[in-house]
């Protein structure tokens, strides 16, 4: 009998193991869904009324009504896409501008906006002379100076083929004119449909000239140049095309030698776009110059955010996909601008209109599949896309 006794005994204990293991499971999951065991260091500032006395957000009321929650929300995890982690050096950005030019305009992407940025500049002029500016210091949240969107966009004018030669490829080279300082873009494909982009978006200039790679010989191209000002207003040219089975060389200059005076700045500023967060370098000189800036973000700690808290844009991206596969959704991380595509407001971009994973879904949770700000199952394209080409 006795050896009965000990069997039953321990898978008797082994089941009320399981069961207590079970319910303390249960119970901890309840709790958190039902937002009560919330709190971390984070709550300090961003819950209750300290949060409206300093200006923030209560994220902590929105938690408790989700439905759903992200893994990282429930277990208190805010650095895992919020904090920089580990002592860094201090970010530092290049922007060059390839052509010569009396203006430039220059997109200063991921800035925060309480850190302090170093800016130095130099500029080249066509002799190869190279000025040095002083270095600009600049905390975007206090950059007073603003433009507002004038509407209007960019006229495009002048477009030349200057050049179809053969590389290890065949090259293409178009220029064109605008008159207000834009990005440039060129759209090219076999077809009318193009398919193929080359760009160059954060350097915004009058006189644009893109190189088309990887082309095929003895092809027929068509081709567009499409700008785009500072504000996102778009201009898209006519279609034209470019043959490849023959060669076309650039015009011969002039010969007018290049002046030995050293190029002067005439002014330097760094502005916002009203209403935004795009923060802009403009440079203006008396004779074409290239430009060369490189953007240093300084390193600061606090007692709360450690090394400072990441660009939205790697907030609302790579934080992302550090856990979620990509490739089989909208893409993110491209600009949205134009005419024929209008990003409404409950579906949120970062700087310069960038497209990050949380334009579509919410990042701390929601009420539908997939945290989805709207209903997937309907047709949601016309929501942005409302009519005409993609750009």
């Amino acid at each position: 009998m006795w050896r009965y006794i000990f069997p039953i005994a321990f898978l008797a204990i082994s089941a009320l193991i399981v069961l207590v293991w079970l319910l303390s499971g249960l119970f901890s999951w309840r709790g958190s869904e039902s937002g009560d065991s919330l709190s971390s260091g984070c709550m300090e500032c961003h819950s209750g009324p300290r949060a409206i006395e300093l200006g923030l957000k209560d994220v902590y009321a929105e938690f408790r009504v989700l439905r759903h929650r992200h893994p990282a929300v429930k277990e208190e995890r805010c650095e895992q896409c919020h904090i920089i982690k580990g002592l860094m050096a201090g970010r530092t950005w290049e922007l060059f501008s390839h052509d010569a030019q009396k203006e430039h305009v220059f997109f200063l992407e991921d800035l925060l906006l309480d850190k302090k940025y170093q800016i130095d500049l130099t500029v080249k002029d066509v002799t190869g002379r190279e000025i040095s500016v002083a270095p600009i210091h600049i905390i975007p949240l206090q950059v007073a100076n603003s433009v507002n969107n004038d509407m209007e966009p960019p006229a495009i004018k002048n477009i030349i083929l200057e050049e179809v030669r053969q590389a290890l490829f065949h090259e293409a080279s178009i220029s064109w004119e605008t008159d207000e300082p834009s990005s440039s873009i060129v759209e090219y494909g076999l077809t009318s449909r193009y398919g193929g982009r080359a760009e160059s978006e954060k350097i915004f200039a009058g006189s644009h000239k893109i190189t088309i790679t990887g082309l095929k010989k003895g092809e027929k191209y068509h081709y567009r140049t499409v700008s785009r000002d500072i504000f996102g207003n778009t201009s898209v040219s006519d279609d034209f095309i470019l043959d490849t089975s023959r060669q076309v060389s650039k015009a011969a200059g002039a010969g007018i030698l290049p002046s030995r005076v050293t190029p002067r700045i005439k002014k330097v500023a760094v502005f916002k776009i009203s209403g935004t967060k795009d923060i802009y370098l403009k440079l203006l000189s008396d004779r074409p110059v290239q430009a060369y800036l490189v953007v240093k973000e300084s390193v600061e700690t606090d007692s709360k955010h450690g090394f400072g808290l990441v660009p939205a844009k790697f907030s609302g991206i790579d934080a992302c996909v550090g856990c979620h596969t990509q490739g089989i959704s909208h893409p993110v991380g491209i600009r949205s601008a134009g005419a024929k595509t209008i990003i409404p407001k409950e579906l949120p971009t970062v700087a310069g209109g960038v497209i990050t994973c949380v334009t579509c879904h919410y990042a701390h949770g929601g009420s539908r599949k997939y945290f989805a700000r709207l209903d997937f199952e309907r047709d949601i394209c016309i929501k942005c896309h409302t009519g005409g080409p993609y750009l």
